[in-house]
């Protein structure tokens, strides 16, 4: 028999996964504009910081990516896709006012967290039932994917951000002198 699907708002067990789950919530949803069903979160309104809010924000994009590469067996392909979320929160959010309502609507660590909601099955992660709950917590190393890919990872990452935050401070720049 097949595994039951999760129902949303239900905590997942890994511990790892909720703890991923909760920062995308509070970075993508964590609350509700008055009157209105849209919902923002810490990425919307940090992204209004005129320098660097979406830098940091893309940060903390960029760790989830790299802990969930990391932890879960996913393919290349769904990395791709996840890095490409990330990229394009950062680099269409740093647009002033454009970029905050981009924020607002794309919610890259929500679709994040379903690209990955399909890795997060205990069955799936290459972790035995025989062996402690709390081996999840501590065993850090990544499952299916090489350190030196995970690295990779992270200096494109931090290439990519740096760039954005070097042409956000140009612009800046650029309409304050005289």
């Amino acid at each position: 028999m097949g595994e039951m699907p999760r129902r949303p708002g239900v905590p997942h067990p890994d511990p790892i996964a909720q703890l991923l789950g909760r920062i995308a919530w509070l970075m993508d949803r964590a609350f509700r504009v008055p009157g209105t069903r849209v919902q923002v979160g810490l990425d919307a309104l940090l992204g209004l910081l005129p320098l660097g809010g979406d830098v940091l924000t893309g940060l903390i994009q960029a760790g989830l990516v790299l802990v969930a590469l990391g932890r879960y067996r996913v393919p290349p392909a769904v990395a791709v896709r996840m890095m490409a979320n990330v990229l394009l929160d950062v680099g269409v959010g740093s647009i002033p006012l454009l970029g905050d309502l981009f924020d607002v609507a794309f919610k890259a660590n929500t679709r994040n967290m379903a690209l990955l909601e399909p890795y997060l099955h205990p069955a799936q992660d290459g972790i035995s039932q025989g062996k402690s709950p709390y081996a999840r917590v501590i065993d850090v190393t990544p499952v299916g994917i090489s350190w030196g890919c995970l690295l990779a990872v992270a200096v494109i990452l931090l290439a990519a951000l740096v760039l954005v935050l070097i042409g956000f401070i140009t612009v800046v720049r650029w309409l304050l002198r005289p």
